[in-house]
């Protein structure tokens, strides 16, 4: 059996990423506002008005992937924060009281921008973070669209834009650039094609790209969506997919199923993960986590399609418009089953996975399961627990063929 071969560009995504946090180091010293934001935020507007833009759940991500998360949210429940908050959230305030810094301190802002899109614990913890570091907080309601979008929503959210682009000037002290937003955005949509080309090779068979190597090479997409370097590395990794294509290099060996995964992986039990799914021939090709920065922006109308974007992401959305779009993947990438991670540090998400189990199955056919973990914090992963409820549907799959 052939063994998996590493990505050449995982190297130059390391470094990117240790340019990024540097930046970060010395963005004060250069004068430039460091600002928080969360990853649903339209942060193009921050790059073009010269701010750097940092982001504490990265921060969660990363402290979670090497396996501290633990031990950084014992730092935040001793000071009363409850051990069943966002994994995340735990791990920023967790280390801004810890003694020692496993993954390097979290960096103090100064100013914090924060949006609801995604749940109701990010404001909490940025209005938390505000208070403790004394600096500015704004926030941007959105509004949850229950059916379809809705031209009110849509202004309602320009105009917060508007008002933040007024305290942006302040902070700064210069006027917002326009056309350096414009520029910023077609950097954007270039950065979200080419990721969404690498990621719609997993309909292939056998693919040469998966989700579990989507979540390694996600982070530029996040930090860096609306940069030079973002479109260069994302131009580059690519090529190397083609490559792959063009000599046979498939993303697991013997691939034989294809697996929607629902939706922040697990972090410090990736490789496991992965290893395990690979062990059974089955490719994790698909997840809506990955395909949330599918953004294209209108640059005749920047700030209205900014709110569209932003507003209209499924995590804000009705339970039967998720349905749908985990529909669509199906079909889209033909996979052959499904897997839903009852993450409980990220409730938005979970909401009614059991339900969507059911109705999945029902309308499709295909055999699903649901596993309960965090994505964070190995407190609560049991590997016996997660084995019982994947073997049996890894049986599913190999019956229903």
């Amino acid at each position: 059996m052939s063994e998996k071969k590493n990505f050449k560009t995982a190297a130059l995504m390391k470094e990117m990423m240790r340019n990024y946090y540097a930046q970060g180091a010395t963005a004060k010293e250069k004068g430039i506002p460091v600002a928080w934001v969360t990853a649903v935020f339209p942060v193009e507007i921050l790059y073009a008005a010269g701010i750097f833009p940092y982001y504490p759940e990265n921060f969660g991500a990363l402290a979670s992937a090497r396996k501290v998360a633990d031990k950084l949210s014992l730092y935040a429940e001793a000071k009363g924060y409850a051990h069943d908050l966002c994994g995340y959230a735990r791990c920023g305030i967790g280390d801004v009281y810890a003694t020692e810094h496993p993954v390097g301190e979290i960096l103090a802002p100064d100013v914090i921008f924060c949006c609801n899109t995604q749940c109701g614990t990010l404001p909490k913890w940025f209005e938390a973070a505000s208070r403790h570091y004394n600096v500015p907080y704004f926030l941007l309601d959105s509004p949850q669209i229950p059916d379809q979008p809705e031209e009110l929503i849509t202004d309602y959210y320009v105009d917060q834009l508007k008002e933040m682009i007024s305290f942006l000037e302040e902070i700064t002290g210069e006027p917002f650039d326009y056309g350096r937003l414009a520029e910023v955005l077609r950097l954007s949509n270039e950065t979200c094609r080419l990721w969404n080309e690498v990621l719609d090779t997993s309909a292939m068979k056998p693919a040469p790209f998966g989700f579990f190597d989507a979540c390694f090479h996600m982070a530029p997409i996040v930090t860096m969506r609306g940069t030079p370097e973002a479109v260069n590395y994302y131009r580059a990794l690519k090529e190397e997919v083609d490559e792959r294509i063009n000599k046979g290099i498939p993303a697991i060996p013997n691939e034989r199923y294809k697996i929607y995964f629902d939706h922040i992986p697990l972090w410090p039990k990736l490789r496991w993960l992965s290893d395990l799914f690979a062990s059974h021939n089955c490719l994790v090709a698909v997840s809506q986590y990955t395909h949330s920065w599918a953004y294209s922006f209108d640059l005749e109308r920047p700030l209205e399609s900014l709110a569209e974007n932003y507003t209209e992401e499924f995590v804000n959305r009705s339970f039967e418009y998720r349905l749908q779009l985990k529909m669509n993947f199906f079909k889209k990438y033909g996979v052959d089953g499904f897997v839903l991670f009852s993450n409980r540090s990220c409730k938005p998400t979970s909401l009614g996975l059991y339900d969507k189990r059911s109705v999945l199955n029902e309308r499709t056919g295909l055999p699903g399961v649901v596993f309960d973990a965090d994505m964070s914090d190995l407190r609560f992963f049991s590997e016996a627990q997660i084995l019982a409820r994947l073997e049996p549907f890894f049986e599913q799959l190999a019956s229903s063929r």
